[in-house]
C-alpha cells in the first residue's frame, strides 16, 4: 500500500488509518442506522485526508489549519461514540475501544500541531483529563454540563422515537438535529481560536432551534404527544441557554 508519499511515515497518519479500519471492522455492529453513523464514517475518513495534506503544506499555518480540521474530526469521531452508545447503537465496550483509539491520536495531533520549524515533525504530548469526583474522561468535552445535556437530549429523542408514533420524516429530522448539537459541543470545544469556537457554538444552537422547530411540528400533528414534547423542550431550553452563556463568555475574552 505504501507508494512513497511522505505523509505515510509520519504516525499520527498510521494511527489516522488504523482508526478508519477499526470503523470498517466495527460498522456491522451498529443496529441501527441513524444519522451518527453517517458523521462517523464521514469524520473518520477526513481525518488521514487532512494528516496529508498538511504536510504536503510549505507554510506552517497552513499546516496547521488543515491539523485543526483532523483533530476537529477526531473529537467528532469521539461525540458520534457517544451518540451511538446512548442510543444503544454500539455497545460500551466497543465505544470505549474506539475512544481509546481516539485518545492517542489526539495527542499525537495536538502534538503534531506544536511541533516548529522548516520541515513539519512529530512529537508526542499527554492528553488526559479527569470527569467529577476523579474519574477519567476521554476528552475535554465530555466534562461540559451542556455537552452532557446534549447527550440527554439525544436519549430523550431516542425514547420517542422508540414510541412508535413519530413519522419516519419526523424521526429522521430530530435525530439529525440532536447529533448536531452534540457533534458542534464537541468539535467546538476543540477549537484553538475563540472565534472557531463561537463558530461551533452557534450550529449547535442552531440545531437546537431546529429540533425545537421539529418537535412543535409533531406536537400539531399528533396532538397527544403535546405533552410528551414539552419534556423535550425543557431540555433544548436549558441547552440553548448554556450556549449562549458560553458564547458570550468567548466574546468577552
Amino acid at each position: 500500500m505504501r507508494s512513497g508519499f511522505d505523509h505515510e511515515d509520519l504516525r499520527v497518519y498510521q494511527a489516522a488509518i488504523e482508526f478508519v479500519a477499526w470503523h470498517g471492522e466495527v460498522a456491522p455492529e451498529i443496529t441501527s442506522k441513524v444519522s451518527a453513523c453517517d458523521h462517523l464514517g464521514r469524520a473518520s475518513a477526513g481525518v488521514p485526508v487532512n494528516i496529508a495534506q498538511a504536510s504536503g503544506k510549505r507554510s506552517m499555518s497552513e499546516c496547521r489549519q488543515f491539523i485543526d480540521t483532523a483533530y476537529g474530526s477526531s473529537l467528532e469521531c469521539a461525540a458520534c461514540l457517544d451518540v451511538l452508545c446512548i442510543l444503544g447503537c454500539l455497545q460500551a465496550a466497543t465505544v470505549h475501544a474506539g475512544k481509546a483509539r481516539l485518545s492517542t491520536l489526539v495527542s499525537m495531533l495536538i502534538g503534531f500541531r506544536k511541533s516548529t520549524g522548516s520541515e513539519v515533525h512529530e512529537e508526542r504530548v499527554a492528553y488526559v483529563t479527569a470527569g467529577h469526583e476523579g474519574t477519567q474522561v476521554w476528552f475535554d468535552h465530555e466534562r461540559l454540563d451542556v455537552y452532557r445535556k446534549a447527550l440527554e437530549f439525544v436519549a430523550w429523542c431516542g425514547r420517542l422515537r422508540n414510541d412508535g408514533e413519530m413519522p419516519c420524516s419526523t424521526v429522521t429530522a430530530l435525530d439529525r438535529a440532536s447529533t448536531g448539537v452534540a457533534l458542534n459541543i464537541a468539535e467546538g470545544n476543540g477549537k484553538f481560536s475563540a472565534k472557531d469556537r463561537c463558530r461551533f457554538i452557534g450550529h449547535a444552537r442552531t440545531a437546537a432551534l431546529q429540533a425545537a422547530a421539529t418537535l412543535d411540528v409533531h406536537a400539531v400533528q399528533q396532538t397527544k404527544s403535546k405533552q410528551a414534547v414539552v419534556a423535550g423542550k425543557k431540555h433544548l431550553a436549558d441547552i440553548v441557554r448554556m450556549l449562549v452563556a458560553w458564547g458570550r463568555s468567548l466574546e468577552e475574552e
